[in-house]
């Protein structure tokens, strides 16, 4: 006995349907897992851009209350500083990816704002945090020369001072952390 032409087809259409249900189902889940990737790389750059801005915003707070000191006293460490804390000198190593040692009060200033009253950042994981470190006074550039040459302004301090800030922060959880340094020159 011979079987009809349309008793031939029925399994191959289920077979092209189950074929064409698996691409789709394949196409879907590639999908999902890229777009998964692609949102944990947003929150990671959010994050990265998280501790930037805070770091950023604790640099310049430190360059500001450097620019309103007449001159400012140095210190061996900050300890016991609320709004400046010069160091007589630069710290040995900045400890970059070391986040206890920025969160010691005789290294680093917590971030406060522009103003003595305290400012926040959103999402951060803990305040940033700055100091500042004096470098020279009227060093000698490349040729030999200093800018201020008069022997009596130089005992007075008169010339330009070289200061190092520094500054630190973590994002929004303690798996970064940016460190930001600037040189900074005051006339005095």
């Amino acid at each position: 006995m011979k079987q009809s032409p349309k008793n031939q087809q029925r399994g191959a259409v289920l077979l092209i349907s189950l074929v064409i249900l698996l691409i789709i189902t394949l196409l879907a889940v590639s999908s999902i897992r890229e777009s998964t990737l692609e949102e944990r790389i947003v929150g990671n750059i959010r994050n990265q851009q998280a501790a930037f801005n805070g770091a950023e915003s604790a640099l310049r707070e430190g360059e500001k209350r450097l620019r309103q000191a007449e001159p400012p006293a140095t210190t061996a460490n900050c300890t016991g500083a609320t709004t400046i804390c010069v160091m007589a000198a630069p710290p040995g190593s900045l400890h970059v990816n070391d986040w206890s040692w920025w969160n010691t009060n005789s290294n680093a200033i917590t971030y406060k704002g522009s103003n003595t009253a305290t400012s926040s950042l959103s999402r951060l994981i803990s305040r940033p945090r700055w100091n500042t470190a004096f470098h020279a006074f009227d060093p000698v550039d490349s040729t030999g020369r200093v800018e201020v040459t008069d022997p009596e302004l130089r005992s007075r301090g008169v010339g330009p001072y070289y200061y190092e800030v520094n500054a630190a922060s973590q994002g929004r959880n303690d798996q970064i952390m940016i460190n930001l340094q600037s040189v900074s020159v005051q006339r005095y």
